[in-house]
């Protein structure tokens, strides 16, 4: 190796050395404005794979500061097509394990749990375009790895009861009071049926006659 060779090897060094991977690769925590820029940054950087050919070693490279292994592998495997070290994504309508169209505002919901981080907002339905769909949540779990903050999962219906009540705290509220009303509709409506010993006795010593053509029954004490 020439002395040029061994000067752009010491300079890459000392620059992966110095300069993180990722903004937050170090960071213990982060504010609700560090997720929103993190998550913009993370999206810009699969959008970017559409721009040219890429060797897979570039691509993996690109997305490892925002993303877990599994999470970029399973993004790889859905999006990014090519061969022969030119590799690439296509736009879509359907672009799984892509972050989220975030409004990236007070509709977008950062619940911050031990070690982990969940991102959510909730779309209303819409019946009309070349897209359709119904009203739900997109959720993103962002997990603390030793090397950084990383996307782990993306969420549709799987999101923790949990994490949806403290997102909205008021929907919990209006869905525990109308369970209670619920409740109350139901105990009122709810006819109790017991044995009466009283009449039950009464009925007994009397004696009941049940009768038809073709036979009587007699109930009764002897």
């Amino acid at each position: 190796m020439d002395k040029r060779s061994w000067l752009l090897l010491l300079f890459f060094s000392i620059l992966i050395s110095v300069v993180p991977l990722s903004t937050y690769a170090q960071a213990d925590s982060m504010d609700r404005e560090q997720v929103f820029e993190f998550l913009g940054e993370a999206f810009e950087a699969q959008v970017s794979l559409s721009e040219q050919g890429r060797t897979m070693d570039e691509i993996e490279g690109i997305l490892e500061p925002y993303f877990t292994e599994d999470y970029k592998s399973l993004f790889i495997k859905e999006n990014v097509v090519g061969q022969e070290n030119q590799y690439q994504t296509y736009g879509t309508d359907f672009a799984p394990y892509y972050i989220p169209f975030y409004a990236f505002s007070e509709k977008t919901k950062v619940v911050d749990m031990k070690d982990e981080i969940y991102v959510l907002e909730y779309f209303p339905g819409n019946g009309e375009g070349p897209v359709s769909y119904d009203s739900h949540y997109e959720g993103l779990k962002i997990v603390k790895e030793k090397s950084g903050w990383k996307v782990a999962d993306y969420m549709y219906e799987k999101i923790p009861e949990e994490v949806i009540n403290k997102a909205y705290p008021e929907k919990a509220k209006k869905k525990e009071v109308s369970k209670v009303n619920l409740d109350k509709k139901q105990t009122a409506n709810t006819l109790v049926f017991g044995p009466n010993f009283s009449s039950f006795k009464t009925f007994m010593e009397l004696g009941v006659m049940f009768g038809n053509e073709s036979k009587t029954l007699l109930f009764g004490l002897l």
